[in-house]
């Protein structure tokens, strides 16, 4: 080991240099406490430079010896080790600032409750107490066992009801009789009463109808002295109409005389006028006559003129039927020289068709013959064609199968290879499945032993929720009572076990 400067050399490079004042040296600049030194990156790689804009880190002395330890490869156990001893760490602080808190709480409730108490706080104290009553009150009626006896409560608050109701019901019955009894008698009074008021009428209506009778006849007398006076004006007017008729009788005679008159002199002035329409008709049917002699002359004429019209026509039309017999003889002879120049036109193109046809025809053989040269051509190149495919398809086939081989054989050296580390890793897990079942036998152990402590206090619950339905029963026991329900109705109620429940 050599020494340079104040530093110590570690290991045998000459770059490596630990500054003394890591060590807790007693040389001037070193800590005071000894716990931390200061360790210059510029010290580190050059210790015989100093330059006062040096890079500071700080390490601790436990961090110093972790570095200077050789690595450790932990095993599953070691882990589990960790972790439990972390467990426990975490555990033992969590419990220290748990009781930490409670005492906290505990000096805090301490102290309010030696502080003086303000009538605010008896208030807001009286509230909550009353307010958690209620609460306890409502989820005690919410248990099954109080909801039953409720139900026997109110059955006999119902039955008790019931009893009052009967025998109200009776009450009123009685009532009703005494009630009946006296409307019979006040209806026999009033009956009484009706009879004597009944005899009063009638004596009154008999009066009535005297006096209407009295005023009958003295109308029956009035109406007949009326009829006898409407009778005397229905005379007079008798005799008035009588003359009336009489005097248009004499006046309709008179009309009738007047229209005989005139009707005469009518007939006269019709006779004169029919005179007059006779002699008119017979100047008219001259004057016909006349006019039918008139037309027959006309028709006549007409007649001759149009045997002369058919005559001229009949002439033109034989002119014009020897005119078209003419030419159409003129028309047959140069339709036969049409025939002969149409026949040798027919001869001469067929001619022309047949040329044509045998030109075509060596035209195809020609074609036929070039394409059969081609086809065979093309044969032998495709010959040689499949030849050199079948070569290439033959050489990448061969390709193929080497590259495959060769991929098949590293996929197998790396199954084998990811079998020795699934095999390594299943040891592993062996290893820590084990730990695991231990860890889990102690933790069950644990759990039996929490689940009996959990079944004593259980059954301490179970026994003070029994007192306290038995205070509930009690409590609702002394309602019945005060309402006045007859201990008869109490009695099932008295006889139910809270804790069948």
């Amino acid at each position: 080991m050599s020494r340079q400067g104040t530093g110590r050399s570690v290991g045998r490079g000459k770059a490596s240099f630990v500054d003394e004042s890591l060590f807790g040296s007693g040389k001037p600049g070193a800590s005071p406490t000894g716990k931390t030194q200061t360790l210059t990156l510029e010290k580190l790689t050059n210790p015989n430079k100093g330059s006062p804009r040096e890079e500071i880190v700080t390490v601790t002395r436990s961090d110093l010896e972790r570095m200077l330890k050789a690595p450790m490869v932990m095993t599953a156990d070691d882990i589990a080790a960790t972790r439990r001893d972390l467990q426990a760490k975490r555990e033992e602080a969590q419990a220290v600032s748990k009781a930490r808190k409670e005492k906290m709480l505990r000096l805090a409730e301490e102290a309010k409750k030696k502080a003086p108490e303000t009538e605010t706080d008896r208030l807001k104290a009286a509230a909550n107490a009353k307010i958690k009553t209620r609460a306890e009150y409502l989820m005690e009626e919410q248990e099954d066992a109080v909801k039953h006896m409720n139900q026997m409560m109110l059955y006999s608050k119902c039955v008790t009801i019931r009893d009052a109701q009967i025998e109200e019901k009776k009450q009123m019955m009685l009532e009703a009789e005494e009630e009946n009894r006296r409307q019979d008698l006040m209806m026999e009074i009033e009956r009484i009463k009706a009879l004597e008021q009944y005899e009063v009428r009638e004596a009154q209506r008999i009066e009535e109808r005297k006096r209407g009778a009295k005023v009958l006849e003295e109308q029956i007398q009035e109406r007949e002295r009326e009829r006898i006076r409407q009778e005397e004006l229905r005379d007079q007017e008798r005799i008035i109409m009588l003359k009336e008729m009489e005097r248009m009788k004499e006046e309709e005679l008179a009309q009738q005389i007047e229209r005989k008159l005139a009707g005469k002199a009518l007939m006269e002035e019709v006779a004169a006028s029919n005179s007059e329409q006779i002699k008119r008709k017979e100047l008219q049917k001259v004057r016909e006559k006349e006019e039918d002699v008139k037309i027959l002359e006309y028709t006549r004429a007409r007649d001759a003129r149009e045997a002369a019209l058919a005559a001229e026509k009949e002439r033109i039309a034989r002119e014009k039927e020897m005119e078209t017999a003419r030419l159409r003889a003129m028309q047959e002879r140069a339709a036969d020289k049409q025939a002969e120049l149409d026949e040798l036109r027919a001869r001469r193109y067929q001619e022309a068709k047949e040329r044509e046809w045998r030109a075509k025809e060596k035209a195809a053989a020609e074609r036929q013959s070039a394409m059969q040269r081609e086809l065979a051509g093309a044969r032998e190149a495709q010959k040689a064609a499949k030849i050199r495919q079948r070569a290439e398809v033959a050489r990448v086939e061969h390709d193929e199968f080497m590259r495959v081989l060769a991929v098949n054989r590293a996929k197998e050296s790396e199954e084998l290879s990811q079998q020795a580390t699934t095999m390594a890793i299943h040891d592993r897990y062996k290893n820590e499945l084990l730990a695991q079942i231990a860890s889990n036998e102690e933790r069950r152990k644990l759990e039996r032993q929490q689940y009996l402590e959990e079944g004593r206090r259980l059954r301490e619950a179970a026994e003070q929720e029994r007192l306290r339905l038995q205070e509930i029963k009690q409590r609702k026991l002394g309602e019945l009572t005060d309402a006045g329900v007859p201990s008869k109705y109490r009695a099932e109620l008295d006889k139910f076990k809270v804790g069948a429940h």
